[in-house]
C-alpha cells in the first residue's frame, strides 16, 4: 500500500481557481463529490445507473451556503476523454444523468484555466454567473414593468411583420447583462489599443464603464486610427451541432477616412463553444432524442456561466488582439504606460 496524489495539476489549478472566485462570498466548494450524495436514484432508473451513482464522483461541486442541494458540477477531461471508449461510456452516462436531475454541468479543458490578461475563462465565468444570478432576477423585473409601461402605438412602432417586433434595447436583458459585465481582458485590450497605438474601438471603450479622467477622454478625442467592429461581436446561426459560433469582424482606418475606403488592416476572429454535452452515442444535434430510450434532454452550464453565452465576448477579445499584434509591428508606440 502507497498513499497516491489526490489531484493531478490540472485538477489543482481547477480547484484554486474556483477557491478564490468564489472566495468571501455565499457559495462553496467541494471536491470529488460522489453522484450519489448529490442525486437520488428514482425508481425508474435502471440498476445500472443506480450502480454508477453509488460509484462515480464529480471532480468538483459548487453549493450555495441557503440551499440543500449542490447547484453546478464540474469535470476535468484530460486526453482521454475524448478517445478512450470506456471513459467516452461514463463521460455520457454522467451527462444523461444530470440531465435527468436539471443540475448543470461545466466539463473544463486546460484552456478554461489558462489566464488570459490576468483573468482565467473559468474565474470570470463563476463570478459572471453569480453576478447573472444575483441580478438578473431584478433586471427581468425592471423590464417588465417597462414593458407593461408600453402603449399599443408603443409597440407598433417596433412591429416588424405580425408577431413579430424589434426587442427596445432597454428590454434586452441579456444584452444590457453583457454590457454592465464584460470580459475583463477586453475592457483591458480596449485601452492598450487606445494608450499604446492610439487606436479607439468605441464599443468595447463604453463596456462597463466608469468615471474617466481628462486625459483618457483626450486619448478618446484625438486618437489617430478608429477600428471598426462592424455592428459588434455577432452569434453565427449556422448550425454547429452541439458547438456555437461566435465571430467579430474588425477594420482599421485612420481617423476621418470614409467607412467604405479600404481598411488599413482587417481581420476576423471567432470562438467555437460548447452548447452541450452528447446524452448518448454520436449525438449530433441539440435536439436529437435518445434512439433507444426516446429520453430528450438537455445537458450543459448554467446559462450566466456557459462559453456560449459569453462567445461573443471572447471572440471579440480575439479580433481586438490581431490588431494588437499587427499594430505591434506596424505603429509605433505613443505610450508605454
Amino acid at each position: 500500500m502507497k498513499l497516491r496524489a489526490f489531484e493531478n495539476e490540472s485538477e489543482k489549478r481547477t480547484r484554486r481557481i474556483m477557491e478564490i472566485a468564489t472566495h468571501d462570498t455565499l457559495y462553496w466548494v467541494n471536491a470529488k463529490t460522489r453522484l450519489e450524495d448529490v442525486i437520488s436514484p428514482s425508481t425508474r432508473d435502471s440498476e445500472y445507473e443506480r450502480r454508477f451513482l453509488r460509484n462515480a464522483h464529480f471532480d468538483y461541486t459548487l453549493h450555495r451556503q441557503s440551499s440543500k442541494e449542490v447547484i453546478w458540477a464540474f469535470e476535468f477531461d484530460g486526453p482521454t476523454h475524448g478517445s478512450d471508449p470506456e471513459v467516452i461510456r461514463r463521460d455520457i452516462l454522467k451527462n444523461r444523468i444530470c440531465a435527468k436531475a436539471n443540475l448543470p454541468l461545466l466539463r473544463l479543458e486546460d484552456d478554461l484555466l489558462e489566464a488570459i490578461d490576468g483573468v482565467s475563462l473559468l474565474g470570470w465565468l463563476i463570478r459572471r454567473w453569480m453576478r447573472h444570478e444575483k441580478i438578473m432576477p431584478r433586471m427581468i423585473v425592471d423590464r417588465d414593468k417597462a414593458a407593461a409601461s408600453y402603449s399599443e402605438h408603443d409597440w407598433g412602432e417596433f412591429k416588424v411583420s405580425d408577431g413579430v417586433f424589434i426587442l427596445p434595447p432597454e428590454l434586452d436583458v441579456l444584452n444590457l447583462f453583457d454590457l454592465t459585465n464584460p470580459y475583463p481582458p477586453l475592457l483591458k485590450i480596449a485601452s492598450r489599443l487606445l494608450r499604446w497605438y492610439g487606436i479607439r474601438e468605441g464599443m468595447s471603450l463604453e463596456l462597463g464603464e466608469g468615471d474617466r479622467d481628462a486625459k483618457f477622454q483626450r486619448l478618446i478625442d484625438e486618437a489617430p486610427w478608429d477600428l471598426s467592429t462592424n455592428g459588434g461581436p455577432l452569434p453565427d446561426l449556422r448550425s454547429y451541432g452541439l458547438y456555437t459560433r461566435a465571430y467579430c469582424d474588425v477594420e482599421l482606418r485612420r481617423t476621418g477616412e470614409d467607412w467604405l475606403s479600404q481598411p488599413v488592416f482587417a481581420a476576423t476572429d471567432d470562438y467555437m463553444a460548447r452548447v452541450a454535452y452528447p446524452l448518448f452515442p454520436d449525438q449530433r444535434t441539440l435536439c436529437e432524442a435518445d434512439p433507444k430510450s426516446g429520453e430528450f434532454g438537455v445537458c450543459g452550464p448554467p446559462y450566466g456561466g456557459s462559453l456560449w453565452a459569453a462567445a461573443p465576448m471572447i471572440a471579440w477579445y480575439r479580433a481586438l488582439r490581431e490588431v494588437e499584434k499587427w499594430a505591434a509591428k506596424n505603429v509605433p508606440k505613443i505610450s508605454k504606460a
